[in-house]
């Protein structure tokens, strides 16, 4: 479990750990960003913008206007006790179009990059105060091995865990990724839907200091 202090200074400590799970030494974490209170209403509109945004909107049924055939009239108009009918390819009919069905449409929903912002500040504050925020000193991966990555989690008890490092190649991504429950980006992919996804966020410090980065260079682009 992550331990943290408030300093009373706008700032937080933090531990650090090696991979195999002990405490190396503290760095402090600005409250602006790891301190930010729950909000579920911003959660709630920035999860739903980014899981609707995926959507391909792709589907299709096709209408009585689109189903080849049925030109001609199936039975005569009368004496038949049957209802009339005019097509074969009616909505009631075997084979025939369907009625009020899905058809191709847009499913983005937009969101302010404040928003956006808090919401992924908020979800990180979350995370850290159920002492599900992992900060490790260095991943250390110069291979491609899913049994580091599986002693990795096993060392903070972490089955279900996104895991985030700054680096230019792809050991820690492809040593991950066949592995149920664990996904791997880097500090500026990290949003608040990812995040809560997984149980746990176990972050390197250079991403840390990447994530921190990305935020400051935001505000002074706001400003």
């Amino acid at each position: 479990m992550t331990i943290f202090m408030h300093k009373g200074d706008g700032t937080m400590e933090i531990q650090v750990s090696n991979i195999e799970g002990k405490a190396v030494r503290k760095i402090e974490l600005p409250e602006s960003i790891f301190g930010v209170e729950l909000n579920d209403h911003v959660l709630h509109m920035a999860v739903k913008a980014y899981q609707a945004n995926r959507r391909q909107g792709t589907h299709a049924v096709k209408t009585i206007s689109f189903v080849s055939g049925g030109g001609k009239k199936p039975f005569k108009q009368k004496g038949t006790g049957s209802a009339r009918q005019g097509s074969s390819r009616s909505a009631i009919h075997p084979g025939g179009g369907v009625l009020h069905g899905p058809h191709p449409r847009d499913y983005r929903q937009y969101t302010t990059r404040e928003i956006r912002q808090l919401a992924l500040k908020i979800a990180l504050s979350d995370k850290l105060r159920h002492g599900k925020l992992i900060v490790v000193d260095d991943f250390a991966l110069s291979s491609y091995s899913t049994k580091y990555v599986i002693r990795v989690l096993k060392a903070f008890s972490a089955p279900k865990a996104m895991l985030s490092d700054e680096r230019k190649d792809d050991f820690l991504f492809r040593s991950s990724r066949n592995l149920h429950n664990v996904a791997c980006v880097r500090p500026d992919e990290l949003n608040a839907e990812n995040v809560l996804r997984y149980e746990s966020l176990i972050m390197s410090e250079t991403a840390l200091n990447a994530l921190q980065q990305r935020f400051e260079e935001k505000e002074r682009a706001s400003v």
